[in-house]
């Protein structure tokens, strides 16, 4: 809960809006109920609406199609019921917004592209099960819709409530590590590693599971914001180019 000295501290400020993008990283960490208590704080504020970045993992993925939203949320997960906890306080205002997104990636830190390269540059092949389809999105495009949409609120819009983006073109997880590693020989022919489903390269793993779908209708974002979707091809291999370069 938030102490007597904090809720003071944040009720001398003024905020146009607040954003909430700490939740996708931290949801899982033993003190995120303490995080959750000022949502809730927040969620109470009139004056202040509340953007939350949530993800298409609170889906449990068994839809053939991209999810829309008008589905409930249904994965069993403790990550998304983490998720889907906080935007159940977030949607008790009804002038906040969920924005819910696809594979997040930025260049930087222990983003799965940097992770990818860096086993590329080691020369380590590479093996993953290939159970699930999704729409990679840079962070700077996601960026560029928040902005969009605060930026209509602040103008009058009106818009409210659950909202899906994620970059145009689905593609399986395999099928997104090969479009690094493909992306990566273009800046250095001695990249060339191989990327192996996990039921390829070892046999003896038995399981087999559906092809989950971590992918995401925007029609809604569009016909209310007028918010195009992008392809994440090229900014992922301007993101590739800067970090070659970087090094």
């Amino acid at each position: 809960m938030l102490d007597v000295n904090r809720r003071a501290e944040l009720d001398d400020m003024q905020f146009d809006v607040v954003i909430d993008a700490l939740s996708l990283r931290y949801a899982l960490q033993s003190d995120y109920e303490k995080f959750q208590s000022t949502l809730q704080y927040f969620s109470d504020r009139a004056n202040a609406p509340l953007i939350m970045i949530s993800s298409a993992r609170v889906f449990s993925g068994n839809k053939e199609v991209p999810y829309a939203e008008t589905d409930t949320p249904d994965s069993t997960e403790p990550y998304a019921q983490a998720l889907i906890a906080a935007e159940s306080i977030v949607l008790s205002n009804p002038d906040n917004i969920v924005l819910r997104t696809g594979w997040l990636f930025s260049g930087q830190g222990d983003d799965f592209v940097c992770r990818t390269l860096g086993l590329i540059q080691d020369g380590v092949n590479l093996a993953y099960k290939d159970d699930l389809i999704g729409s990679p999105t840079p962070v700077s495009d996601l960026v560029r819709v928040i902005l969009s949409m605060v930026n209509q609120g602040h103008y009058g819009a009106e818009n409210k409530g659950v909202y899906h983006y994620c970059c145009a073109e689905e593609i399986s997880w395999i099928r997104l590590v090969e479009a690094i590693v493909a992306t990566s020989g273009q800046f250095d022919p001695k990249a060339q590693v191989e990327v192996e489903a996990i039921g390829d390269s070892f046999p003896e793993v038995q399981e087999t599971s559906a092809m989950q779908r971590q992918s995401l209708s925007c029609r809604k974002i569009f016909n209310h914001f007028g918010i195009k979707q992008r392809p994440w091809r090229s900014k992922l291999r301007s993101l590739v180019k800067e970090l070659y370069k970087a090094n």
